[in-house]
C-alpha cells in the first residue's frame, strides 16, 4: 500500500505529460461540439429565410423583404465569424459551404426594403441555381451529426478513464 501511495506522489514529469494530453482532447471535442451546435443553429436560421425568400410571390408591385433583409444583415456577421473558425480548424467543407452562403446572405442584405417582383425573381433564381439551399441543408445534416457522434464519442471515452 505504502509503495502505490509512493508511486501516485513521485510520478515522474514525462509520465504526467501523457496523462495531460488525454485530459485536454476531451476539452477540445467539447469546444468542437458546441461549435458544431452553434453553427446547425445558424444554418436552420438561414435555412428558413432562404425558403422564406424562395416562396414569396413575385408580384406586379413592391414586394418587402425588409425583415428577410434584417436577419440577413444579422446572419452575416455570424457566417463570417463561423466561416473564419472553420478555416482556423482546417475544415474545408464547411468554410466552403459558409463562404457560399455568406455571398447569398450579403445579396440579400444589400437589396432595398422593397423590391420589385423582377428583382426578386432574379433573387429566387440566383438562390436556385447556385443550390445554396440544397447546400444548407446537406452542411447542416452533417454538421448536426458530428455534434451527436462526437458527443456520444466523449462519454464512451470518459466512461473508461
Amino acid at each position: 500500500m505504502a509503495a502505490f501511495i509512493a508511486g501516485r506522489y513521485t510520478t515522474s514529469p514525462s509520465k504526467s505529460t501523457p496523462q495531460q494530453a488525454v485530459v485536454a482532447q476531451p476539452a477540445k471535442t467539447g469546444s468542437d461540439r458546441v461549435l458544431m451546435v452553434a453553427v446547425g443553429d445558424h444554418l436552420d436560421r438561414t435555412q428558413m429565410i432562404l425558403i422564406e425568400l424562395a416562396n414569396t410571390r413575385a408580384e406586379a408591385g413592391k414586394v418587402d423583404i425588409s425583415a428577410e433583409r434584417d436577419i440577413a444583415q444579422g446572419l452575416v456577421n455570424e457566417n463570417r465569424l463561423y466561416r473564419q473558425t472553420a478555416q482556423h480548424d482546417k475544415d474545408t467543407e464547411i468554410a466552403g459551404a459558409l463562404d457560399q452562403v455568406e455571398r447569398v446572405l450579403i445579396d440579400i442584405a444589400h437589396h432595398p426594403d422593397s423590391v420589385s417582383g423582377q428583382e426578386l425573381e432574379a433573387l429566387q433564381q440566383r438562390i436556385a441555381s447556385q443550390g445554396v439551399l440544397f447546400k444548407v441543408r446537406v452542411i447542416e445534416s452533417k454538421v448536426k451529426a458530428r455534434s451527436r457522434g462526437e458527443g456520444r464519442h466523449e462519454n464512451v471515452g470518459s466512461s473508461t478513464l
